[in-house]
């Protein structure tokens, strides 16, 4: 299916993604355009997570987020989400701008709370986001979940967006905590996307990993 689009526009055409610019010299499409599985090929097993600096993750929003296109003030770490050792996106993991949040009667405070922000794929690859996603949760909470107390995990998806990756947030252990309510941040410049609700999902980090730092098997995809 052919898509026009006037310059400048962005079009959205699957999770937080935008059709490649013309032109595009980010770091996913510097040398040309990467390989991707076709729809129905298994993939998963090939799908790996890298540490990449902040400056490539700010590229890769610029170039292909379709509403927030800058890098979070409040980041722990990046993540380069990669297939066959191709770097096809970015999620990147932050402290949320909140003191504390309730779940299922729990209170958790602000620095024991994580999101995963500007999940990011930069090529028409369905389902990559739920696999790297997977991946990537994996890679933080072993890596970082222990050393800075992290109980409750974050992430917000557009509340027009349906797709395959809020039954993958399910299927990983996410639960859906209700919509924000629309509205400018008061401290940062203002967004399209703020006057629109979002869906809020929670993940509980399981009490064995944040003591032994196990594989979390359940999020594997």
């Amino acid at each position: 299916m052919t898509q026009t689009r006037s310059p400048g526009q962005r079009v959205s055409t699957g999770f937080q993604y935008t059709r490649t610019p013309e032109g595009c010299s980010c770091p996913i499409h510097r040398d040309g355009q990467p390989f991707t599985a076709p729809l129905g090929l298994r993939f998963a097993e090939r799908v790996h997570i890298e540490s990449i600096p902040r400056h490539v993750a700010g590229a890769i929003y610029e170039a292909h987020h379709s509403y927030m296109d800058s890098v979070p003030r409040t980041n722990l770490v990046h993540h380069g989400l990669c297939y066959q050792d191709q770097l096809l996106g970015a999620i990147t993991w932050r402290y949320p701008l909140i003191r504390s949040l309730e779940y299922d009667g729990t209170r958790y405070e602000g620095d024991e709370i994580v999101e995963a922000a500007r999940i990011c794929i930069g090529v028409d690859f369905p389902n990559l986001a739920s696999a790297a996603l997977a991946r990537s949760m994996e890679r933080f909470v072993r890596r970082h979940g222990r050393r800075r107390g992290v109980r409750l995990l974050l992430t917000f998806v557009r509340a027009d967006f349906d797709g395959s990756m809020i039954k993958a947030l399910r299927d990983k252990g996410w639960h859906c905590a209700g919509k924000t309510e629309p509205g400018q941040a008061g401290n940062r410049p203002d967004k399209q996307i703020r006057e629109r609700p979002k869906w809020r999902f929670l993940c509980e980090v399981p009490a064995e990993s944040r003591r032994e730092q196990t594989s979390l098997g359940r999020w594997t995809p």
